[in-house]
Parts: C-alpha cells; structure tokens; sequence
C-alpha cells in the first residue's frame, strides 16, 4: 500500500516540475514578444551614392586608381541605436577583389542617417588579362560597374542594455561608379547577407 502512494507522490511532483517549466518558457516567451512589440526592430538600410574613379591607370595589367563614394547608413529604429565598432570596405571588380579600406568607428542614435566618405585606393592591383581587358573597354565608356562590400563589427543599444558584438556583412551589387566628376551616380542599394 505504502508503495503505490510513494509512486503516486512522485507521479504529482513530476507533474508539478513538468507544470512549473511550461510555465516559465510561457513567460520567457511572453516576456521575449511583448519586449519586441516594445521595441519594434526594423531593418537597417544601406545605399552608396555619388560614386566616382580619378587617377585611373592601367598598365600591363595592373590597376591604379582612386575610388571614391558615399555609404549612406539609415537606423530608421525609434528604440535601438547602433555602435559600429570597426567597418571593412572593399571593392570587387568581376569578384576580384581590387581596393580595400577601413573606415572610422562611430555610433548611430536612433532614427538616424550617417553618410560616411569612403575612399578607396587600387594600387598595382594585379588582374587578369580578360579582367583587364573588360575594365578598359568600360573605361573607355566612362564608367564602371563594382560591387562594394561592407563588413562591420556592431553592437546595439536599447536603454542601458548592450548586445554583444555581431558581424554584419553588407553587399551592394553592380555600382556603378563613373570617370567624370559631373556624372551624377544612381543610388544604389544594398543587401544584408545575414
């Protein structure tokens, strides 16, 4: 008799357990929704504008030039603000990587717009002879056509609250830089990889 009651009590002790966990990932998820619905997070946007090349010079296969071209960084959040605590730029001719910079940290409040002036040098890059041959005949059309890579470390801000750093990696396929300094550059908008 005594044993059927010690298994009863332990059936209703696990049942209690078993009620006590549902219960707080009911409430961790509760708390993780109305926290959201608090803070509302939208994408963050990316545009590069007013894109241009000077000191372009191509011999024996092998680039020189100056890239030059604006990163228009949007935090359209009412509650989040963004630390970026290093930021990579590079440039990509036909998936040849051909200039690469780094840009100074910052922080972005909420329901901001940042431009940063990204200026990128090629230096005796070395191409391919299809590559090179390509990038002259769009030379010789005035301009010319790059994808731009961000990579950014970042942490966000709500309240006093800061996340751990997370790497965003950014692309902006087929920008379209030109040789003439009053060419205008289309806005051209990026993609979040991650």
């Amino acid at each position: 008799m005594a044993h059927g009651s010690a298994t009863q009590t332990h059936s209703k002790l696990l049942r209690v357990m078993a009620m006590i966990i549902l219960t707080l990932i009911f409430l961790l998820g509760l708390a993780v929704l109305i926290t959201w619905i608090v803070i509302k997070p939208k994408q963050l946007v990316y545009t590069i504008e007013n894109g241009s090349v000077s000191n372009f010079s191509l011999k024996y296969n092998h680039l020189s030039a100056s890239f030059d071209f604006v990163i228009r960084a949007r935090n359209p959040n009412r509650r989040i603000s963004i630390y970026y605590d290093s930021i990579d730029v590079s440039l990509s001719y036909d998936d040849q990587t051909i200039a690469f910079n780094t840009l100074d940290p910052f922080h972005q409040p909420r329901r901001n717009e940042t431009q940063l002036e990204a200026k990128l040098e090629a230096r005796d890059a070395a191409l391919s002879s299809g590559l090179a041959k390509d990038l002259k005949i769009e030379k010789s059309a005035g301009k010319v056509q790059l994808d731009v890579r961000i990579k950014a470390r970042i942490r966000y801000k709500v309240g006093i609250w800061k996340s751990k750093h997370r790497t965003l990696r950014i692309l902006c396929p087929s920008v379209m830089l030109h040789f003439s300094s009053s060419e205008v550059a289309q806005r051209t908008f990026c993609v979040i990889e991650n």
